[in-house]
């Protein structure tokens, strides 16, 4: 198991990790590609601005196989549903791995630690 060392980041077999967001759906679109669309898991209004830092990176999702998938993304987008809460979509590039994603999972970005 993983220990908590801060707000949202936890270190797992020495690996440090920013949790993101929880996945609820994934969307395969002609323009933008594979988007992984997921909920807020308590990041407040400033951090959403960081957001788009994201890009470039690497994101880490479960499989339904218990194993853990890398997925690099591609661009950031932010929403509100219309209970103004705030849905992540994060657009990444494809892979053989997509299908094979658990949804409920948290998706999380593997840091430099």
């Amino acid at each position: 198991m993983g220990t908590w060392n801060g707000h949202l980041n936890k270190t797992i077999h020495g690996d440090v990790l920013l949790e993101i967001m929880k996945l609820d759906d994934i969307i395969k679109t002609p323009n933008k590609g594979i988007i992984l669309i997921g909920t807020n898991i308590g990041l407040d209004k400033q951090d959403h601005t960081n957001l788009k830092s994201l890009i470039g990176s690497k994101i880490q999702v479960d499989k339904v196989d218990g194993t853990k998938c890398e997925l690099d993304v591609l661009d950031i987008s932010l929403s509100f549903s219309i209970a103004n809460l705030p849905l992540i979509g994060i657009s990444v590039k494809d892979s053989e791995n997509i299908k094979d994603i658990k949804k409920g999972t948290q998706v999380v970005q593997l840091l430099d630690g």
